[in-house]
């Protein structure tokens, strides 16, 4: 879009540019400007055309007829050219110096520059440096693919290994050079797209716009298969450095679970690929466990979000079966964010098997290397189903065996048992009769030995009581006499010997012998048990000592 400055008659100036910042903020700088979102432009009355056009004017911006005659009309100061303030409707910015008047004499008149002119100067210095196109190489940044952009300003940025800005270029990309390029992409099977983060050589031209005094490149050109080489060479030279230290089959010579449902998942949360994977587990009707760990897998912030990811799974690694890593489809230089070697080397020694989804089935990423492959975030899902129904089907099938096994051998045990009761009776009764025999003869034994031991105990009792008799006389008569005395000393004790000497016995009612004195308050009635009879009486209560 062309910067220029319009009034269609209804009182408001309506300024149009490309998106700029430091446009922008001039234009802010506008007394009652305001942004109208339909027009995609910002409108001003047009009671402040001096304002606008003596601070859009340096800037580069070309102005209508009536913008023009209400300047004059408002005693607008500028001589302004009618051929430089509508030069911007051509692709060709238009000069401002006479190339004839070169080496003025210093000190006059003529040797001062007006900032056209210097403008001038310094771009024909650049043409003559560089009066051809050129190729250059750079990575994109800060560019805008809006359709509706008729011209593309963008940097194109040289980085170290540490990803840290060396040099950058303002480039320029017009309406027809970015309507082949994108033809060209699109003939080629759309590769990539011109974006943010990717490297790209081009062809151009480089120039300064004399208005804004702006050092710049135009694209005119793509080279489509360098930035797929560049991907495809990081691509080789990584497999090649980790098949030179052992590494590509260390992941994938991990024993595969029998059972892989405990499933660790490292994508972008929200995407495809990761509702692809959660609807293929879910389908399967079997009981997956997802542990999901959200990363980028696009740009600069790629590598540094998926190595955390695969260091928390590290850690956590005794509560998973594998490991799964996916990304849906995009172009070959979305994909190139997940070529890294710090990340095909964290995957390669991971301690888990690491299943790889990325992209499409043509696809190839560098993890493809050194994980278990599949071609899309959907059959890496799909893999890990497939393996769990296996397991079902093999436990299913063992089953099966031991059942089969089983009824063979109960009928087999069947056949024997019967074989085996069909002798019972038979042997039954063999033994039964034999030990009938032993039981008889075991029976006669015994007899003999009880009347043989009866007649032995027999024989003892009578030397026994024939001993007994004189002894026991002489005990018995010795604890009479025991018996006696001790007779005679309870009978001395008995209370009742005391009562027959004139003392007598207090009870209460209750039978209980009264010892003490506070138990018979006044009125209580007490029985008094004499030698002869017993006496009711009633006590006056205890008398104080």
């Amino acid at each position: 879009m062309n910067r220029r400055v319009t009034n269609d008659g209804t009182g408001t100036l309506q300024i149009h540019f490309a998106f700029n910042g430091r446009l922008v903020e001039v234009v802010k700088s506008l007394p009652a400007r305001r942004w109208n979102p339909e027009q995609k432009s910002w409108w001003v009355p047009e009671a402040h055309v001096v304002a606008v056009v003596e601070r859009l004017h340096p800037e580069g911006f070309a102005f209508c007829e009536v913008t023009l005659r209400l300047y004059r009309e408002r005693g607008g100061a500028l001589a302004l050219d009618e051929a430089r303030v509508t030069q911007v409707r051509t692709a060709e910015p238009a000069r401002f110096y006479d190339p004839r008047d070169t080496d003025p004499r210093p000190g006059s008149a003529a040797s001062d520059l007006t900032v056209s002119q210097l403008n001038g100067k310094v771009r024909a210095a650049l043409e003559a440096a560089f009066p051809a196109s050129i190729w250059l190489v750079g990575e994109v940044c800060s560019y805008n693919r809006g359709a509706h952009k008729s011209i593309v300003g963008f940097e194109l940025v040289e980085r170290d290994a540490h990803g840290k800005v060396l040099a950058e270029i303002k480039a320029t990309l017009f309406e027809r050079a970015r309507g082949e390029i994108e033809r060209r992409l699109a003939a080629a099977g759309n590769p990539f797209q011109i974006e943010d983060e990717i490297q790209i050589r081009v062809r151009g031209r480089v120039e300064l716009y004399v208005p804004w005094g702006s050092y710049r490149f135009v694209v005119e050109d793509l080279d489509v298969g360098y930035t797929l080489g560049e991907a495809a060479r990081r691509r080789e030279e990584i497999r090649r450095r980790l098949a030179e230290e052992g590494l590509l089959d260390r992941n994938r010579s991990l024993p595969f679970p029998a059972l892989p449902l405990r499933v660790g998942l490292v994508t972008s949360l929200g995407s495809d690929a990761y509702n692809d994977v959660i609807g293929t587990f879910k389908e399967s009707g079997f009981a997956f466990d997802v542990v999901a760990h959200g990363v980028r897998v696009q740009g600069r912030q790629t590598e540094p979000s998926v190595l955390n990811a695969l260091d928390w799974f590290r850690a956590h690694a005794a509560e998973l079966d594998v490991l799964l890593i996916c990304r849906g489809g995009g172009s070959r230089t979305d994909l190139a964010w997940l070529d890294s070697e710090p990340i095909a080397r964290a995957v390669a020694t991971f301690p888990l098997p690491v299943v790889v989804g990325i992209g499409h089935e043509r696809d190839i990423s560098a993890l493809d290397f050194v994980g278990w492959r599949e071609k899309t975030p959907t059959a890496a899902a799909a893999f890990l189903v497939k393996r769990v129904s296996d397991a079902k089907e093999r436990v299913e099938s063992s089953l099966q065996e031991i059942l089969d096994q089983g009824r063979r051998l109960l009928r087999s045990a069947s056949s024997d048992l019967t074989r085996r009761a069909a002798r019972v009776p038979r042997t039954a009764s063999l033994l039964i009769a034999s030990r009938a025999g032993k039981l008889h003869e075991a029976v006669r034994q015994l007899r003999q030995g009880a009347r043989r031991d009866l007649d032995a105990a027999s024989h003892h009792v009578d030397e026994l009581a024939s001993l007994l008799g004189p002894r026991s006389a002489r005990r018995l008569a010795l604890e009479s006499e025991r018996v006696a005395s001790r007779e005679r000393r309870l009978r001395l004790l008995d209370p009742r010997r005391v009562v027959e000497r004139g003392y007598a016995i207090l009870r209460t009612e209750q039978g209980t012998v009264l010892t003490d004195a506070a138990r018979a308050p006044r009125g209580t009635t007490l029985m008094a048990e004499l030698k002869r009879g017993v006496l009711r009486v009633r006590s006056d209560g205890p008398e104080e000592k």
